[in-house]
């Protein structure tokens, strides 16, 4: 009996083998038994990942090195390099010089203490936090000026100096006098910020002032950057307010002081080993820090506005510096902290808590705290991703990857396992880095701490999760990953360990773009690098695969057989468009047939078949290999589907996109899976697999 199948996506990913059985299920009609080197596409399509472009070595390949996305705006966009002691700036693919030499800024992080930094950005600002070390603030001035400072966590204005309390009218020896000592403190006020100063040193004066005519004038010097000053006297244990002034002076005659209006009180938590926190976002206008080893339940807001003021009044204002501290059943080390749209999401180690003002919608304020515990899965060091409203984060132990968000039904944070269909990848393994590629795919590329790479298209949306595998040649480890915006994608970063010649490099490579028209644009190579010019025979430049063998698309034809001598190889023909670098290869195994339950005969699982026939619907492809699909590895019996149709003979086969009808090598076995292959620098775009099935006892 003939039958004819039809697989429509691929949407399930690589599925783990503990579903190979599960045919009842959704996800093994639309899933895979291999996935390599695709990425599942939220149409349901499999691609063949594109090549990683080399972009340079890292400073010293024998350290562990770490990639951070610096976004102002798309066009300006940095990638920095943090190694031992430095930090070194890229953009645009290419290493930021000064003088004929890159640029560098010196650091205190060691190599061995990179992978727990942790940063928060804001426009040409970026904070950076570890509990071994103080806060770190780095500054872009230019391309090639940055600072690298240390933030005092005190206001930015000076306190006035030079308190005078003099007496224009001393009602002294007037009729019921009775002397008072009056105490005066003054602030200043920032024009270009608003933010208030600490308060000076006091001024005083003896007088009475409850007799008419009284008067004590309180006078300073001017402070720089000043638009106004704050004047608060002494009054029933502590200073309140009484006035504000642009002179500097201000008469006071028996103001009544404003006593729930107080001066600030200066405060910073960070001081000294034990007290620098972990943990680092934004909130409500206010910089948030976390989890110092003295303190690892605390969290400390800012004042609004003021970054790096954590000073408070007394009693409290609703713009003051906010302390809190989470209970639990056991200490949570707070891992991460991020603005959700419903307040600030805390993960721990032990739990997930959400802090708002009362409601979702309230301000955070000194006397307006709610924590509210949403669930106790805990959560790794590697830090949180958003996509959309949605929070990806890593469980604490397992290898689980969980998306959380705000659910209005049930009021609360829920979310689920996407680790669940494709455990194998995660076995015995965690997350060492991870980052989030919006566009165009919405992928998630994930490394993992055994150098393996793997990726997951998420679109919730859609009910989308698939998860793919990722290898490349020389060796290669992958060990960070993160992604900026570069010409309307966001294109991923990686740190690749390679061994060349023998000997372990770190590079820097990026992925590079899947949009072209033409099969002369398709870089599908890895630690590749592009030739455009005029026609040529002989490419250097290749120093950085000294030895390796490589692969070439020259004109949009493949050229294999190549290996880079002297940092060179030479083409058998000339061409003025070549790609070149490492080959790898893009499979894709599907699992066992299943037909659902046909009439007279039930499920096909377990028994003899025979793929005589195979339509494959392809977008933009070329070069498409076959087989029964667990004879493929080897290569032996594997089948091209030979493509060229309308093109000249001296031009390079085109992309197709339509239906290709390929016959594969006779074979009967029980899967009935098919394996598909490719192994040269081109495009692949599966849509959909349409098989034609023998079936046999």
């Amino acid at each position: 009996m003939t039958l004819r199948a039809y697989q429509p996506a691929f949407v399930g990913g690589e599925l783990s083998p503990a579903l190979w059985a599960r045919v009842d299920t959704k996800t093994y009609a639309l899933g895979l038994k291999t996935a390599k080197n695709l990425t599942i596409q939220a149409h349901g399509g499999a691609n063949n990942r594109a090549g990683l472009e080399f972009v340079g070595a890292v400073k010293d390949s024998t350290k562990a090195t770490r990639l951070v996305p610096f976004q102002f705006n798309e066009e300006q966009a940095y990638i920095l390099e943090f190694g031992e002691h430095y930090i070194r700036f890229w953009r645009g693919g290419g290493l930021i010089l000064s003088g004929g030499s890159p640029y560098e800024v010196t650091t205190t992080y060691a190599a061995g203490d990179l992978a727990d930094l942790v940063f928060a950005q804001e426009a040409d600002v970026m904070y950076i936090v570890h509990p071994s070390y103080p806060v770190k603030k780095l500054s872009r001035l230019a391309d090639n000026n940055w600072t690298f400072t240390g933030p005092t966590f005190a206001p930015a204005m000076s306190a006035p100096a030079g308190i005078v309390v003099s007496m224009p009218y001393s009602t002294t020896g007037q009729p019921g006098y009775i002397a008072h000592t009056y105490r005066y403190k003054v602030a200043a006020v920032s024009a270009a910020t608003g933010e208030e100063s600490l308060p000076s040193a006091e001024g005083s004066c003896v007088n009475d002032l409850s007799i008419d005519g009284g008067t004590n004038r309180i006078g300073w010097s001017p402070v720089a950057g000043a638009s106004k000053y704050v004047v608060y006297k002494f009054s029933n244990g502590s200073f309140g307010y009484i006035g504000s002034t642009t002179d500097l002076y201000l008469d006071d005659e028996n103001i009544t002081a404003d006593t729930a209006d107080g001066p600030q009180i200066g405060r910073n938590p960070f001081g000294g080993p034990g007290n620098y926190p972990r943990a680092v976002t934004f909130i409500q206008q206010r910089l948030a820090l976390a989890s110092t080893d003295n303190e690892p339940q605390a969290v400390y807001l800012s004042q609004t506005a003021n970054y790096e003021n954590f000073g408070y009044a007394s009693p409290a204002k609703d713009s003051d510096a906010i302390t809190f501290r989470m209970r639990a059943r056991q200490v949570n080390i707070v891992r991460s902290m991020l603005a959700a749209r419903y307040g600030l999401l805390l993960l721990t180690s032990s739990a997930e808590w959400v802090v708002t003002g009362g409601q979702a919608s309230d301000a955070i304020t000194p006397s307006a705290i709610v924590i509210a515990n949403q669930g106790y899965r805990g959560a790794a060091p590697v830090q949180p991703i958003n996509v959309g409203e949605t929070v990806l984060f890593a469980q604490r132990s397992g290898g689980v990857v969980r998306d959380f968000s705000y659910s209005y039904g049930d009021d609360a944070w829920v979310g689920k396992d996407l680790t669940i269909m494709s455990r194998h990848l995660f076995e015995n393994r965690s997350i060492k880095a991870w980052a989030y590629a919006q566009a165009p795919s919405s992928v998630v590329w994930v490394v993992l701490d055994d150098g393996s790479l793997v990726s997951l298209t998420y679109m919730k949306e859609h009910e989308v999760w698939a998860w793919t595998r990722h290898e490349s040649g020389a060796g290669a480890l992958f060990e960070d990953v993160t992604t900026i915006a570069e010409n309307g994608e966001d294109v991923p970063y990686f740190v690749v360990r390679r061994t060349i010649n023998g000997v372990a490099k770190r590079y820097i490579e990026r992925l590079h773009s899947r949009a072209f028209d033409r099969v002369e644009d398709a870089f599908f190579v890895d630690s590749g690098l592009t030739y455009s010019g005029a026609p040529v025979t002989r490419l250097v430049g290749l120093s950085h695969l000294e030895g390796c063998e490589v692969v070439a698309l020259a004109d949009g034809n493949v050229v294999r057989g190549l290996r880079v001598t002297a940092g060179a190889v030479t083409l058998p023909v000339a061409a003025a468009k070549i790609h070149i670098g490492l080959s790898y290869e893009a499979v894709l195994q599907t699992l066992d047939l299943d037909l659902g339950m046909v009439n007279d005969i039930g499920s096909v699982q377990g028994r003899f078949k025979s793929i005589a026939r195979v339509v494959l619907r392809v977008e933009k492809t070329r070069g498409i290999f076959l087989a029964p699909r667990d004879e493929g590895r080897d290569g032996e019996r594997i089948v091209e589907f030979k493509q060229r149709s309308t093109e000249a003979w001296n031009e390079a086969i085109g992309l197709y996109t339509g239906d290709i009808d390929m016959v594969p090598p006779a074979s009967w076995n029980r899967a009935g899976g098919l394996y598909v292959k490719q192994f040269d620098p081109l495009p692949m775009s599966i849509l959909s697999i349409m098989p034609e099935v023998t079936l046999g006892r």
